[in-house]
């Protein structure tokens, strides 16, 4: 875990002052200080939880929490209109470049082991697992967009964050009881991994919902997470690991050789209620790629004998 972490430590580190300038620390009400206390009781009810752990992680001077970002205006007619479309396949966006193109089969290049592997194992094509990845993260690599692709700040912050800090805007408290539950949710998912895998939590950073690594995974579906280049560990910031664990995932969600069931199960990834969501952005932006990287490999064809998985005998 600590090999492949520096490339996280390294941009949390870069990103350090953006951070500040866009998510401020900032003190505890009476009340949050309430719910912080009830958070952590909360945690120690859970059996396979240490409750040293829990208080130890809780009371830590690095735990910081944000106030939350404030929320964006509301859009004009002719920006509602804007996004009345895939989100996905925008032109800022960029998924359908060819740059963009390039980057999977640059990391295809890099990996295809392991994406042989994926395919061999769980009947996973590469064009799909980069069809996430490039959405994800971006293959982890920075750019105007996302500069900061793997995240800046710990995943734990984040999740405690939503549990204890009260809304900075109007808020249904039905909506703000099931943003609790959430983050009690994977906050319990986030420690057991931890604890398993011998984490230090403030260096692993994350999403706004505390979603992991290249694959960003919340902390519940880690469990669908595996090793892909056999070194003992489950680290989601290792493209070996990443790259199986999302075709884990996706046979966990009911992969199969039916296309239909294919595309629930990279519905599922995103999430939502696939009958009830007349859209699926996600989904279609996944295939979209796919359906494009295909034919993009068979004109610029990965070279063959150039890839190898870390050897972890030494």
């Amino acid at each position: 875990m600590k090999r492949t972490l520096i490339l996280a430590l390294c941009l949390m580190s870069l990103a350090a002052a953006e951070t500040a300038a866009t998510t401020k620390p900032a003190g505890l009400t009476a009340e949050e200080e309430r719910r912080k206390t009830e958070l952590q009781n909360r945690l120690c009810a859970d059996r396979e939880l240490s409750c040293a752990y829990v208080a130890g992680l809780l009371t830590d001077p690095r735990l910081t929490i944000y106030h939350p970002p404030e929320p964006a205006s509301s859009p004009s007619a002719p920006v509602l209109k804007e996004r009345e479309r895939n989100p996905y396949l925008t032109k800022r966006f960029g998924l359908l470049t060819p740059e963009s193109l390039e980057r999977c089969k640059e990391f295809v290049q890099a990996h295809a082991l392991a994406f042989d592997a994926a395919y061999q194992i769980y009947g996973v094509p590469r064009e799909v697992i980069c069809g996430h990845l490039r959405i994800e993260t971006d293959f982890g690599i920075p750019t105007k967009l996302s500069p900061n692709p793997l995240g800046t700040v710990p995943a734990i912050d984040r999740l405690v964050t939503l549990y204890v800090r009260t809304p900075s805007h109007n808020q249904p408290p039905a909506r703000f009881v099931r943003r609790q539950a959430f983050a009690l949710r994977e906050l319990k998912d986030l420690l057991h991994s931890a604890s398993n895998f011998g984490w230090d939590l403030f260096q692993v950073p994350g999403s706004s919902t505390g979603a992991i690594g290249l694959v960003q995974f919340e902390p519940s579906s880690i469990k669908d997470a595996v090793d892909g280049d056999g070194d003992g560990e489950i680290n989601l910031f290792n493209p070996e690991d990443a790259i199986l664990s999302i075709a884990h995932y996706l046979v966990t969600r009911g992969w199969d050789d039916q296309p239909r069931h294919q595309q629930r199960a990279i519905y599922a990834y995103y999430g939502g209620h696939f009958d009830a969501d007349p859209n699926k952005y996600y989904m279609k932006a996944v295939l979209k790629y796919a359906h494009e990287m295909g034919d993009y490999l068979k004109d610029h064809p990965v070279e063959p004998g150039l890839a190898s998985l870390p050897n972890h005998s030494q």
